[in-house]
């Protein structure tokens, strides 16, 4: 557990040499993100300036801090679990600390890696830029967090429940499989052609067993012959590959 304390202080836990840009060009390598998620990781590469990418904050802050910055709102499951995603990615690590009284106090969270580009060769944005404050709707509005006040139809909430399922499932399988080099691009290529099969009753078996079936290929070779990804040719453009963490 680690000892809390002032920005200065928690720079002592740094493990890079941090520049905000570079945190947010990794992210953005790694995943694909909604437009409420690349918000959070810019308030997050801002928040990690004054401890050399280590900081610490409480959810409900955090909270507080997005809703006021970007006139959006945000629930507290919704950061803690987009927090759980960066940690998945290897972004972030969630650190548990203490006070020096030993009582418990927020988490610290460390910038484990961010872009090895020259920062001098990166255009950095200028002090609290960030996107578009409000976006055009986005075509997928089942990613949408739904107003409390708002009574949608029992077809429709279905209809959110089956995507955020599958969506999950997506999610589960890509970082189970990017550890058995099947990269972002090779993975895009297998999901396209698992969701063009409409007859699919078991959709995570279904996409494992592709994947899996891909890896036998590449591991029959055992290196002797290079996988030819293009011979997966499908449009991969309009694949709605991301999870945005909603509540379930």
């Amino acid at each position: 557990m680690l000892l809390n304390g002032k920005a200065e202080d928690l720079s002592k836990y740094s493990k890079v040499k941090y520049a905000a840009q570079l945190f947010v060009d990794k992210a953005k390598e790694v995943w694909e993100y909604s437009d409420l998620q690349i918000r959070c990781i810019y308030l997050i590469s801002d928040l990690a300036k004054k401890g050399n990418g280590v900081f610490s904050i409480a959810h409900s802050t955090f909270k507080n801090m997005f809703e006021q910055r970007f006139d959006m709102k945000i629930s507290p499951s919704t950061v803690r679990r987009f927090f759980g995603l960066m940690e998945k990615l290897g972004l972030l690590s969630i650190n548990e600390a203490k006070r020096r009284n030993n009582s418990q106090s927020a988490n610290i969270y460390i910038v484990e890696q961010q872009s090895d580009h020259q920062q001098g060769s990166i255009e950095t944005l200028p002090p609290c830029e960030h996107p578009q404050e409000h976006p055009p709707e986005p075509l997928n509005t089942s990613f949408q967090e739904v107003n409390d006040k708002q009574k949608p139809l029992i077809n429709t909430v279905n209809t959110v429940k089956q995507d955020v399922d599958q969506d999950k499932i997506i999610f589960d399988a890509y970082l189970e499989f990017k550890e058995s080099r099947i990269d972002k691009s090779l993975f895009n290529k297998v999901l396209a052609q698992v969701l063009k099969n409409k007859e699919i009753r078991n959709f995570g078996a279904y996409l494992r067993g592709a994947l899996k079936k891909v890896m036998r290929y590449k591991d029959a070779n055992d290196g002797t012959e290079f996988f030819d990804e293009s011979r997966i040719k499908v449009d991969t453009s309009k694949i709605p590959f991301y999870y945005d963490w909603i509540d379930g």
